[in-house]
């Protein structure tokens, strides 16, 4: 589909319907700006998109592919992302450290997702990441280039870590307050000033990574996270 024919679909959608792009191939297309109506993208082909300011809120995308993609300002919260790939998305218009994107997940499903690039700022309060990774898909891969992901000042209040994968990434000043880290992997990772209030640090792991200002004094399961004597 070209990027024209999208935009034709999404518009002559009628009230109250859900739009049906499964599947689809929209690598590379321009669909900036577009209100994608909840639609269904399962298995999409998104990789290189630009998707800047779109409305992809409530919007079904598992085991889409964003790789690559252009997610400047883009809306994701409610939707459905469970597998999804976003591997190095473009999610900053210019690489100053106090720019910030816009881009939310918001009480988003991210299940099992991949997620790798930088996400400095990005808002994922309340959403599910149970067993998703964050990371290069292999280490092996574009080393050189980007070893590790970073979520500095990242919003992760209220959401459900359980499993995540956060090993040897940067999340400095990142907001965990209220989240659920249980069996979480945060190994070697970059956690000054990190904010844990109130977050549950159940068998989460800890081991090799830095805390320096980071506050944990009313996290919950403090006694069971591994790593954490080590590490203070």
């Amino acid at each position: 589909m070209s990027a024209r024919q999208v935009t034709r679909f999404l518009f002559a959608v009628p009230a109250g319907s859900t739009p049906n792009l499964s599947n689809k191939d929209l690598s590379g297309l321009d669909l900036s700006g577009l209100n994608f109506k909840k639609a269904k993208l399962d298995g999409a082909n998104l990789y290189g998109s630009d998707l800047t300011g779109a409305d992809l809120s409530g919007a079904s995308l598992v085991g889409a592919r964003l790789d690559r993609a252009t997610l400047i300002g883009v809306n994701f919260s409610g939707a459905d992302l469970s597998r999804a790939s976003l591997l190095r998305p473009n999610t900053f218009q210019d690489m100053k450290p106090t720019t910030r994107s816009g881009l939310t997940f918001a009480g988003a499903r991210l299940v099992g997702a991949r997620l790798h690039g930088r996400f400095d700022g990005v808002d994922f309060s309340k959403a599910d990441l149970t067993s998703a990774f964050f990371g290069p898909r292999d280490p092996r891969e574009e080393v050189l280039i980007t070893p590790m992901m970073t979520l500095d000042a990242a919003n992760f209040s209220g959401a459900i870590l359980v499993g995540a994968d956060l090993s040897g990434n940067h999340a400095e000043n990142t907001n965990f307050s209220g989240a659920d880290l249980t069996h979480a992997n945060l190994r070697r990772a970059r956690l000054g000033g990190a904010n844990f209030t109130g977050a549950i640090l159940d068998a989460a792991d800890f081991a090799g990574a830095k805390l320096p200002g980071a506050y944990l004094g009313s996290a919950r399961d403090l006694q069971s996270a591994i790593g954490l004597s080590a590490t203070r």
